[in-house]
């Protein structure tokens, strides 16, 4: 949840929300399958675990946009 508010307090929110969705199953479909082949441990990650860290960074893009980049100017802004 953190690095969604933080991700969404320095960028437009709808990008911030699309890295971050997009990441999830670039993590298990491919991260995991290419370092699991040089012997490196990335950890396994259920669905379950997946689709909870997705409601968890939308759930920190929401915070990050709409409560803190109201209270706080964020330091830098891309995109």
């Amino acid at each position: 949840m953190l690095t969604g508010i933080g991700v969404a307090w320095v960028m437009n929110p709808l990008i911030a929300l699309v890295i971050l969705v997009l990441w999830e199953p670039l993590e298990v479909l491919v991260l995991s399958p290419l370092l699991a082949k040089g012997n490196i441990k990335f950890g396994y990650e259920s669905v379950r675990n997946s689709l909870s860290d997705v409601f968890f960074d939308v759930v920190g893009v929401l915070l990050g946009a709409y409560v803190l980049a109201n209270f706080f100017e964020p330091p830098f802004y891309l995109f």
